[in-house]
């Protein structure tokens, strides 16, 4: 039987940090700077995602680095709390699919700019026709400004569930987010436990398709190279890894790499790196752990058969230093 390749076959590795901070919000480095730096620990791809301000970055493109145009968008519970300490907030990535998409969406002319952005305002685009947008801390909101956004060609990431003080009982109603960040870097430099693992088993668990993404989140030399994301794409144009995005062709990771995942035989199979070991998790009593507990040796592959119960299988490598990786789940129709 051929292999189905769950993770693409063909195509170049990019490592990228798919959240980003500069000077045009609350970061230190500019744009720029941030290119030189990250293109020097192998990174091929950055998103810029300064706060509330969606400031394309396509004359930083050549042949060896493409920077992706976004923006975060946030929603504080002011109606809760003013105490910032311990108040809920939404985090959220919109990554245009598109270089030619440039107008940003529910924008408000006089609200929501953090650091430099309101000295920065006058380098976005957006529909002067339109009243300003008011934020409200509520799913009903969260979910309109995701759903609208993707139609509009974005690629909408929810962003650190742990720093944002939110449970099950909040995200778990919001249903529009392509992905999850799973790894977030800033967190996990400040001591957060940001590895997502269990707020993004409880997604697929009801049912949402959605991806795990990774992203440094940086805002200075502190927080930046903590983990990134993995994009395997035909090669660097825009639309390629655009492409790669909407199709799930990349993992999270802050070490080890998948090399293959492919079907074969109704088989799972996850050829990595030379990792501790390699787990299957899925939406029911049903695992599978690759591992050479008896001589504490590193495992490169994985096999895991599938059964009638399986909605979807997600792969995790466990480094031998502690780091981890993420696979895209195997959605089963």
């Amino acid at each position: 039987m051929a292999k189905k390749y769950i993770l693409c076959k063909n195509g170049n590795d990019y490592k990228a940090n798919m959240h980003c901070h500069s000077t045009v919000s609350d970061g230190i480095f500019t744009p720029c700077e941030l290119k030189e730096m990250y293109m020097q620990e192998g990174y091929s791809i950055i998103a810029y995602t300064d706060h509330d301000l969606f400031v394309p970055h396509l004359d930083l493109c050549d042949e060896n680095f493409l920077a992706l145009s976004g923006y975060e968008m946030e929603f504080y519970d002011y109606d809760t709390t003013e105490d910032f300490n311990i108040m809920r907030t939404t985090h959220l990535n919109m990554i245009a699919l598109d270089p030619n998409l440039d107008l940003q969406p529910f924008y408000h002319r006089k609200r929501y700019f953090i650091g430099n952005g309101v000295n920065n305002k006058h380098m976005i685009k957006y529909d002067e026709s339109k009243p300003d947008f008011v934020r409200s801390y509520t799913p009903e909101c969260v979910n309109m400004v995701m759903r609208e956004c993707k139609k509009l060609g974005f690629f909408v990431t929810y962003n650190h569930p742990r720093w944002s003080l939110e449970n099950y009982e909040i995200y778990s109603k919001y249903d529009e987010m392509n992905a999850l960040e799973i790894l977030n870097g800033s967190s996990l430099a400040e001591g957060y436990i940001e590895n997502c693992f269990q707020a993004y088993d409880d997604l697929l668990l009801q049912g949402k398709k959605v991806f795990a993404i990774a992203g440094d989140d940086n805002h200075s030399k502190r927080d930046s190279f903590w983990c990134w994301t993995v994009i395997r794409a035909k090669d660097l144009a825009y639309e390629s890894v655009a492409k790669a995005l909407k199709n799930g062709d990349f993992y999270a990771t802050n070490g080890p790499a998948f090399n293959e995942i492919y079907i074969e035989d109704n088989e799972l199979v996850a050829k990595t790196s030379d990792v501790k070991s390699i787990t299957f998790s899925t939406n029911c009593r049903h695992a599978g752990i690759s591992i050479d507990r008896a001589n504490n040796k590193p495992v490169n592959e994985g096999r895991f058969k599938l059964n009638k119960y399986d909605k979807y299988v997600r792969i995790t490598a466990f480094g031998m230093d502690g780091t981890i990786a993420y696979s895209n789940p195997y959605f089963i129709k």
